[in-house]
């Protein structure tokens, strides 16, 4: 890839499942390699954090909810990344009457990609046991138990998302206390939740599974950065589920609403008995339905949490 193109639109206030549906279109119908949002600018950041006299360390949970409030019923601005000028342009043209906004189309070189995305990533906490590193911050100082280095692949979760950051806050808050000697990490993408699991149970195998080919290569580049490459695990594709273990002490499915009632059998009886199975990829609204469907197939709800639109919620199997 010697270039890309990015597709930006301005000022654009979707409602959350016009924005979900577009987001799924650009990476599902026109192969997007990443979607982006942004709101409020640093400076901007800066100038509220900086009334509230915060200037690092962990921010109280009042004052996100503060800087998400602020950054509500306002305008966004979104950019679609592609390897192909004429599929930006096809995607483009489908916005026109559909997304009521300024938009553009810019050509860049590759040279340029690494520096336009990197300026966007910094370290995540999730909590004292867990902190999500971009790969080439090597000389940055966690002070949680355990970090995570990931690099973030084109369209593949790093953590900066809130189902990603969800479903590691349910991990390491709900499960830690028990023993775990497998797990599967199904719609795995950049297999962050799945490589977790191997910083606190180092002997444990893990099953990634993906319908994307691409997904399992970075899956594996992220496994090799956080030295796990050596750890007992799989990476599968579609065409080999049936390979896929009888049961797992922990299931992730950060995957979307369809997409979780379509497998909601697959999912419970993947999970064994005593077992945890940990849900997001959901809209604060799609959490109930969810929640009846599989509270209905007999599993136990332990924890629901919430993270601006976004939900995830953590279930168990009885023993």
């Amino acid at each position: 890839m010697e270039k890309f193109w990015i597709v930006t639109l301005f000022n654009f206030q979707p409602s959350r499942d016009e924005l979900l549906q577009l987001e799924t279109s650009a990476m599902d119908d026109f192969a997007a390699m990443g979607v982006e949002e942004f709101v409020m600018d640093e400076p901007e950041v800066d100038l509220l954090l900086g009334e509230r006299s915060y200037s690092g360390g962990d921010l109280p949970e009042e004052v996100i909810d503060e800087v998400e409030e602020s950054m509500m019923n306002r305008p966004s601005h979104y950019r679609f990344f592609f390897n192909d000028g004429e599929t930006a342009q096809a995607f483009l043209s489908t916005l026109k009457g559909k997304a009521l906004a300024e938009s553009q189309i810019e050509e860049c070189k590759t040279e340029d990609w690494n520096a336009e995305w990197k300026k966007h990533y910094a370290p995540i906490k999730v909590n004292a046991k867990l902190e999500i590193i971009p790969a080439w911050m090597t000389d940055y100082k966690s002070q949680t138990e355990q970090k995570i280095l990931i690099n973030p692949g084109m369209g593949f979760g790093t953590g900066s998302h809130e189902t990603t950051f969800l479903c590691l806050k349910l991990f390491t808050e709900e499960v830690l206390s028990t023993s775990v000697n497998n797990a599967l990490d199904f719609g795995s993408g950049s297999g962050i939740l799945g490589l977790s699991v191997f910083k606190f149970y180092p002997e444990a195998r893990v099953d990634f599974y993906d319908i994307d080919p691409e997904a399992n290569k970075n899956c594996y580049q992220n496994a090799e950065i956080n030295d796990l490459q050596d750890k007992s695990f799989r990476l599968l594709l579609p065409e080999v589920r049936e390979k896929l273990q009888p049961q797992y002490e922990v299931v992730f499915a950060n995957i979307l609403e369809n997409i979780l009632i379509l497998e909601k059998q697959t999912l419970v009886e993947k999970t064994a008995s005593g077992g945890f199975l940990i849900l997001s990829g959901l809209l604060k609204h799609q959490a109930p339905g969810i929640l009846k469907i599989y509270k209905d197939l007999g599993l136990k709800v332990i924890r629901e949490e919430y993270l601006g639109d976004w939900s995830a919620l953590i279930l168990r199997k009885d023993s």
